[in-house]
């Protein structure tokens, strides 16, 4: 498959310049009708349409497609429903009791919340690596990682500006003195190429409704083997067993892989879009969707540097998000003015600066479209 020839799955982008996937990404047709249908049908035959053997089979073949995605054995995915709800799960099940657990301080709120809430109970510091310029040091954050680090705790690529870490460097120092690697991929998976094994990480989870493409509501988590044969899960339910079918209230036996974690009924048809859109973007290729979106984010930023009194803020080591400040500018006027255009532009604000985030449905053209509408508007204010 073609990325060119992808473009009529996603129908808005015909009326809109949308440049925003790193809030939410489009859903292609095909993801949505799978969803749909599924919804459709379970919503009229109850039974008939979701008997035992094929609600096991959603989240087998989800964690199929995930173990795909990330690198790794479809043992070691565990399904839920957000990213939040899995950092959580996975967090209070370390049950820290004293140590640190190192982050940045530009990080986006979710990734240090479950920590700063634990905190509050344990004997765990919580140390946030400052950025200078809005972004992080590898060697300021390495050093801040000793013997006393239980626990870091980092996006893969950064909500705010982009800024993508060395991650493999991260877990090689990390694990020498004995702390293990929790990774937010949320930002990076569907267009990064990703292999966790490769980089050493302990936890590796991603959700749905960004760079996937699939509806809200669903998310996958890559727990090593090793931390989780050691890990009992602080949420449980019926599905937490090995024989999810056995239904015995008396005793309460985990199953032997990450499936140990995922212990509700939940929104199936989500979990079904999910795989469908990661079967999508694998059958693009993930490289080549890569490819894609830097050589977009490349004309961007040289563009961005012809414009005076533009400063971005986005480091050369990046995914597929570039941020910039406009100096002698409100902010929030271009932004308006961005969307009266006859084909509105659609990005986000951020700490009062811009951030783009182009994606398989974005062009050149997208590209160049928003540089000389910005450039007009910028005159005209």
């Amino acid at each position: 498959m073609n990325i060119k020839d992808i473009l009529d799955d996603f129908s808005v982008i015909n009326k809109v310049n949308y440049l925003n996937t790193a809030s939410i990404g489009l859903v292609p047709n095909t993801v949505i009708e799978a969803t749909q249908k599924f919804f459709i049908k379970l919503a009229r035959c109850g039974t008939l349409a979701l008997d035992e053997e094929k609600e096991s089979l959603v989240y087998d073949n989800l964690r199929k497609e995930g173990a795909e995605l990330l690198g790794c054995d479809a043992e070691d995915i565990a399904i839920f429903n957000s990213v939040s709800e899995a950092l959580n799960s996975i967090a209070w099940s370390l049950e820290l009791k004293d140590g640190k657990v190192v982050s940045t301080d530009v990080e986006f709120p979710s990734v240090t919340y479950p920590w700063l809430r634990i905190a509050r109970k344990e004997n765990v510091k919580v140390k946030l690596v400052n950025a200078k310029n809005w972004c992080v040091s590898i060697d300021d954050l390495l050093d801040e990682i000793d013997e006393d680090t239980r626990v870091v705790a980092l996006s893969h690529v950064e909500y705010l500006t982009g800024q993508k870490h060395d991650v493999k460097k991260i877990a090689k120092h990390a694990h020498k003195v004995g702390a293990l690697v929790v990774i937010d991929g949320i930002q990076a998976a569907g267009y990064l190429p990703i292999n966790v094994r490769e980089m050493g990480v302990d936890v590796y989870i991603t959700g749905s409704y960004k760079w996937l493409l699939a509806p809200f509501g669903a998310a996958i988590a890559y727990i090593s083997k090793k931390l989780c044969d050691r890990l009992e899960p602080v949420f449980v339910g019926w599905r937490s067993t090995e024989d999810i079918w056995n239904f015995n209230p008396r005793e309460l036996k985990f199953a032997s892989t990450a499936r140990k974690f995922e212990y509700s009924t939940s929104a199936y048809g989500v979990k079904i879009g999910l795989a469908e859109s990661i079967k999508y973007l694998t059958k693009i290729g993930i490289k080549s969707i890569y490819n894609h979106n830097i050589k977009l984010t490349e004309i961007l930023v040289e563009e961005l540097r012809s414009i005076v009194d533009i400063d971005i803020i986005t480091p050369e080591n990046r995914g597929s998000i570039i941020t910039f400040k406009i100096s002698g500018k409100d902010v929030r006027k271009v932004v308006e003015n961005l969307h009266r255009l006859k084909r509105p532009v659609e990005l986000s604000i951020r700490q009062n600066m811009i951030r783009i985030s182009p994606h398989i449905y974005n062009t050149e053209i997208d590209i160049l479209y928003f540089i000389n509408s910005l450039k007009d508007i910028l005159k005209r204010l």
